[in-house]
Formats: structure tokens, sequence, C-alpha cells
């Protein structure tokens, strides 16, 4: 049977009806702090979580979520968290000269490395933010607050504290994975709402793993080759021959937004223009001559190949995430 603690944290979780990530992102840096043991014990025996430490938790998701897939936070205005978490990736950007993401800790060490004061400053404001409008909102279900936590808070709001009772500490410590797994499915369900990405569940796991796998493109780019039975190799966007030597697959619809290989959102460009494209949009005129492209392809493809694009041809995919990826 549950504790009562235990049921009090399902109660909220699945009470949650927010139009926004903040109590999602604030749940789950209290159980990662826990499971990472990054909290303490005061005076009294109870387990103490800084804001700080949440604050630095928050931070590591969106950053993960908004450089690798662009995730709006919320439908309407951007979180004030979030806002901060931008200025970080704008300072690394700097810092780098490069748009590639990377994880949060690699951007972090990289910035505080140069710059520790903006760093500093944005835990203390993320601090504030969430004192203002996430750690009492959190516990508050149909206008009733659940004892979940107690809070200390101070003048400087790096210094507030998350205060457990050591034994429900410990248990939420020992549930931390199922709890964490039900608030990424709300997550999930959350920025489906607004984000009309595909894979949004896919993307959360990894993101909180810290892990995303890559394919190796190399069967496509071999199914791409046989549009040139002439031996010159056109780039897609540009329309000139390419060297041998200088061939590389893109996707022409973001990877950061499809999470997928697709062969009718591959095309061939040269190494440098795939370096350099990031996560722009195309152009109607680059997504029609895709379409053009696809149709020209189709019959030329191994058997698999050739099923995958009819598929898209006949179901119009390439408009149809064109579009989504638009709004």
């Amino acid at each position: 049977m549950l504790s009562k603690n235990m049921n009090y944290w399902i109660e909220i979780i699945e009470s949650m009806k927010n139009e926004n990530t903040y109590k999602l992102a604030w749940g789950r840096a209290i159980l990662e702090s826990l499971a990472k043991d990054e909290a303490f014990y005061d005076e009294s025996r109870c387990v103490c979580i800084k804001f700080s430490t949440i604050a630095k938790f928050m931070l590591k998701y969106y950053w993960n979520q908004m450089f690798f897939f662009n995730l709006k936070q919320s439908p309407k205005r951007i979180l004030v968290v979030c806002q901060y978490t931008q200025k970080l990736i704008d300072e690394y950007q700097k810092i780098s000269n490069s748009n590639l993401p990377v994880w949060f800790n690699e951007g972090i060490n990289k910035i505080t490395e140069k710059n520790s004061k903006i760093y500093n400053q944005i835990i203390y404001q993320s601090s504030n933010a969430l004192h203002r409008d996430v750690s009492w909102r959190f516990k508050m279900v149909s206008g009733k607050e659940l004892p979940v936590y107690k809070l200390k808070i101070f003048t400087n709001k790096n210094e507030s504290q998350v205060v457990f009772y050591e034994d429900a500490a410990l248990e939420l410590k020992e549930y931390s994975i199922i709890l964490t797994k039900l608030l990424n499915f709300k997550w999930s369900q959350l920025l489906e709402k607004f984000n009309y990405a595909p894979k949004i569940s896919t993307k959360i796991t990894c993101i909180s793993n810290n892990k995303i796998n890559r394919n190796n493109l190399t069967k496509y780019k071999e199914q791409l080759l046989k549009e040139f039975n002439d031996g010159r190799i056109i780039d897609f966007y540009t329309g000139k021959e390419l060297d041998k030597n200088n061939i590389s697959v893109d996707h022409v619809l973001p990877w950061s937004f499809m999470f997928s290989d697709d062969i009718w959102n591959l095309v061939l460009t040269s190494k440098e223009i795939n370096s350099s494209k990031s996560n722009s949009i195309p152009s109607n005129d680059i997504i029609e001559r895709l379409k053009q492209r696809n149709k020209k392809i189709c019959c030329l493809l191994d058997k698999g190949f050739e099923e995958e694009m009819e598929y898209a041809i006949l179901n119009d995919l390439v408009d149809k995430y064109y579009y989504d990826i638009r709004i």
C-alpha cells in the first residue's frame, strides 16, 4: 500500500492541468536532487534542497529541450526561466562561435571558463522566479495545499529551501524513477498541445537521459545517388556539381524537428552547406523542389525505400510536416 506522501505526489501529478511546464520541471528537479544526493540535512534532521540546486536542474532541462529540439514550454508567453535559459544558450553560442547544440553541462563549463558571473546571476534570477511562480503552487490541488514539503524562505532566494521530513525524502528517493516517468509522460502530453513536432515523448525521455542516438546515413546516401546515373552528382540546394569527396546527406526539414531519418526528407549537398544549415526552416521553393525530387527518384529506389517514398508522396508528408514546423 502506498504511503500518504506518495499518494499526495501522484495526486499532484495527475491533477496537473497547467498551461506551462514549470510544475513538471520543478517536480523533476526535486526528485533528481534527491536521487543524486544534492540535498542536505539541517540541524533537526530534515532533508533540505536549495532553490539554487533546483534552478540548476530546471535550467538543464530547458537548455536541452530548447537547444536540441526548440520545444516551446508555454503556448502564450516565454517563461521567465526559459528566457534566462536562452540567455545562457546565446552566451554559449557567442563564446564557442557555433550554433550546434551541446549538452547543458558541456555548455555551462564553456561559459563559466570565460564568464562565471553570468551563470551565477541567472541561477539567482531563476531562484527568484521559482519562489514567486512555482514553489508554493506545486502543492496546490483544487484550492487545497497538500503537505508534501515545507518552504524555508530567505532574503537571498538562492538560499531558500524545500524541506522534507527524513522518511518522506528517503521514500521519494526510492520511488524517484517511477515518479519521474509519470512527470515525463505528463510533460509530453502538455508539450504536444502547443508544439507541432513528432516524437515529443521520445525527445523528452532522451533529453532527460542526456542520450541521443544519431543513425549512420550511409545506406541513404547509396539510395540518393541512384538519381545521378550519368556520374555527375548535383547539390540539391545550389545545383552545382559535387566533388565525390565532399558529399553529405542532409535533412531538409531539420532533424531537430523530425527526430528521424526518412528517405523522403534526405538530400545530397556539400559538407559545408550541411554544417551551416543548422535548424533553419526551408523556403517554399526548396519544399517544392523536394516534392519533385521525390517523385523523380521514387521508382529508382530499392523496394523498402521505394515503399517508404510512395507512402510519403501519397500522404503528402512533406507538406504536412512543413506546415507543422511553420506553426
